[in-house]
């Protein structure tokens, strides 16, 4: 019997940077408000250095704190670009709170990573907008949570749609594409449909990503019904509308009727994905309030290979994951709750509640369901006909990193990760624009004798 088990790599791809747990609205399904997570914040504190100078941070002026602060992320950056990493995502809290975050985002920018954000879009103006375009933002994330009456009762600042907007205008006008994040709760779950219409029609939106609530004594919680009918107004979001829109996080697939699927997300959590805090504590999830270590104090490779092991081999999921035909991850680890570091999504079982009978069972009934789906909704592209131009050329920026003596890790940026072969990797560095086709095989019978011209196609099909 085969097991399933997530991929195990060196350092993550993407990380996003919590620049500053502090937030100028006040919504109250933020995992940050959450207790476990508060507790985090305030018992973490400054980097050994710092604390042999036995800082006092309550006698400190702000200024000199933000610059200490300012200083350890930049370091923490040091630290991501030594370990691989590709993507830096600045985040919070609301990172435009930070007053030196402008000075993060330009020494990102040096240190070559790829750059987005997430942001609730209150404070950018025309001047940040041109920075951010200025040092290679390309994509981003503003949240909103319904239409102007509702989101602003859910941040509790008015006003607060109104200024999402007006950033969604200006990133859009400086050509930085716009993803609107939508979290929902039971004050605003009937209101999905109308309000990505209003969005597309008088903004013309076209990117959502739909986020998962978690669990918390704070609020009411969504059951899975909610979910269900969450996942129909998605799917009528998208046939009637047009627009791109999917439930982000992870969701059990066996938990969802086989035509939603095409809605689901999967999370790299703990495999491509970390959060790294502005203490530099590493963690797998940005939800969870349970870091694996500081990256100021361990390597970033020591951590991510060495403390996620068990997580890797699923030890936390019941058996019917383990051997899952249309394996998901088990859905969202975090969604019982931020106080979990890894936990079975909140609608599967614990492992010591389930038994191998049912587990065998519900993985042959979801056997039958994956060929469903890829009979009635699989929308893959038929790969040979995507056509190669005379000088092929790979448009957007991107990095790359040797993970293996014949693997390697890339990032385009706008099109995900993939894993390629020593020959992909040297017909990714050819994929110039200078080159044809007939070139380029020339080049890599030179240094790969036995490469065929079909595999040397497929390569280039498949980047670009």
């Amino acid at each position: 019997m085969l097991f399933n088990g997530l991929s195990k790599i060196s350092a993550p791809l993407s990380v996003n940077l919590e620049v500053t747990d502090k937030c100028n609205l006040s919504c109250s399904f933020c995992f940050n408000a959450a207790p476990a997570y508060e507790d985090l914040m305030q018992s973490s504190t400054l980097h050994q250095d710092q604390k042999n100078k036995s800082l006092n941070l309550k006698m400190v002026r702000n200024d000199d704190l933000m610059n200490t602060k300012k200083e350890r992320l930049l370091r923490i950056l040091d630290v991501l670009a030594e370990a691989g990493v590709f993507q830096i995502r600045l985040f919070g809290g609301e990172f435009t709170v930070f007053k030196a975050w402008r000075e993060v985002l330009k020494y990102a920018h040096e240190k070559r990573f790829l750059i987005s954000f997430v942001s609730n879009g209150f404070l950018l103006d025309e001047e940040d907008v041109e920075l951010l375009s200025k040092y290679g933002v390309k994509d981003c994330t503003i949240s909103v949570h319904g239409p102007a009456e509702v989101h602003d009762r859910i941040t509790r600042v008015r006003g607060s749609f109104d200024r999402a907007m007006r950033s969604f205008k200006l990133l859009e006008e400086r050509g930085i594409t716009v993803s609107i994040a939508y979290t929902p709760i039971v004050e605003n779950l009937k209101h999905v449909y109308n309000f990505v219409e209003l969005l597309k029609t008088k903004y013309e939106v076209k990117h959502f990503s739909i986020s998962r609530l978690f669990n918390d004594n704070r609020y009411k919680h969504l059951k899975l019904s909610d979910y269900h009918y969450l996942l129909r107004e998605i799917e009528k979001c998208h046939l009637q509308l047009g627009v791109n829109i999917s439930l982000a996080d992870s969701f059990p697939r066996c938990q969802v009727p086989v035509k939603h699927w095409r809605y689901l997300s999967y999370c790299s959590q703990g495999v491509g994905f970390a959060q790294v805090d502005f203490n530099g504590n590493l963690k797998h999830c940005s939800a969870t309030s349970k870091p694996i270590g500081n990256l100021l104090e361990s390597s970033v490779q020591d951590l991510w290979v060495e403390k996620l092991e068990a997580a890797r081999k699923l030890d936390h999921l019941p058996k019917s994951c383990k051997i899952c035909p249309i394996f998901c991850g088990g859905g969202c680890t975090v969604s019982r709750g931020v106080d979990h570091q890894f936990a079975p999504d909140e609608f599967i079982p614990w492992p010591m509640d389930e038994g191998w009978i049912d587990a065998i069972l519900k993985a042959g009934f979801n056997r039958i369901r994956r060929i469903i789906f890829s009979i009635f909704y699989s929308n893959q592209k038929e790969f040979s006909k995507i056509s190669i131009p005379i000088y092929p050329k790979v448009g957007q920026r991107y990095r790359i990193r040797k993970e293996s003596e014949n693997v390697y890790l890339c990032m385009l940026e706008g099109s995900g990760t993939k894993s390629l072969s020593a020959l992909g990797a040297h017909v990714l560095a050819l994929l110039t624009g200078e080159h044809t086709l007939d070139s380029i095989m020339e080049d890599c019978r030179m240094s790969f004798p036995r490469c065929t011209r079909q595999e040397v196609e497929d390569t280039v099909r498949s980047l670009l």
